[in-house]
């Protein structure tokens, strides 16, 4: 136990190795031998020969290291699996719940729409009584002034007929009067 501490003192294995490697960024130190093509007397493969040449321990060694890289790799992966599902079922949500919005959203303008078709219906269906009032008004008030003036003339009429009496009486009671006067001079 003391000695697997030692080991991964200061790393974080889980993250150290969930996170992805990048080759670039990397530092490799190269022996200089390689450059030349000099070969180390112990190199891991034969490059000429292709035979592998390294210890059975160390083969151990990297089948075990390489079955906790797996381990690693399935546990990152798996929570890597585990936080897509769970950005998926909160942007499902959002999604769902934006959905409902815009269905919420499109009633209320729909009934909006309806409510100011009504209004409007009624407000046509106003005017066209106060139309209608205005014009029966208009009519009545016509006719008013028609009967008015219809009095107008008969009364024109009636103020010509009285004054000529009038001056026919008056005519005649001069003559009466100046027969009277002419009788009584006489």
């Amino acid at each position: 136990m003391a000695a697997r501490g030692k080991k991964h003192a200061g790393k974080d294995p889980v993250s150290d190795e969930c996170e992805e490697r990048n080759p670039f960024t990397e530092t490799r130190e190269e022996d200089v031998t390689d450059e030349h093509g000099e070969r180390e007397p112990f190199a891991e493969k034969d490059e000429y020969m292709g035979t592998n040449t390294k210890k059975p321990e160390d083969t151990a060694e990297d089948l075990t290291a390489k079955g906790k890289r797996m381990k690693m790799d399935k546990a990152c992966s798996k929570t890597k699996n585990k936080s897509k599902s769970a950005l998926r079922k909160t942007q499902l949500k959002r999604q769902k719940r934006d959905y409902m919005h815009s269905l919420k959203l499109l009633n209320v303008l729909e009934e909006y729409i309806t409510d100011e078709q009504k209004e409007e219906e009624e407000e046509e269906g106003e005017e066209e009584e106060l139309i209608k009032i205005f014009q029966e008004q208009q009519k009545r008030w016509q006719q008013y002034r028609s009967v008015r003036r219809e009095r107008l003339k008969e009364m024109k009429l009636l103020r010509d007929q009285f004054l000529k009496t009038l001056e026919n009486f008056e005519d005649l009671c001069d003559r009466v009067f100046s027969d009277e006067d002419s009788e009584l001079d006489n």
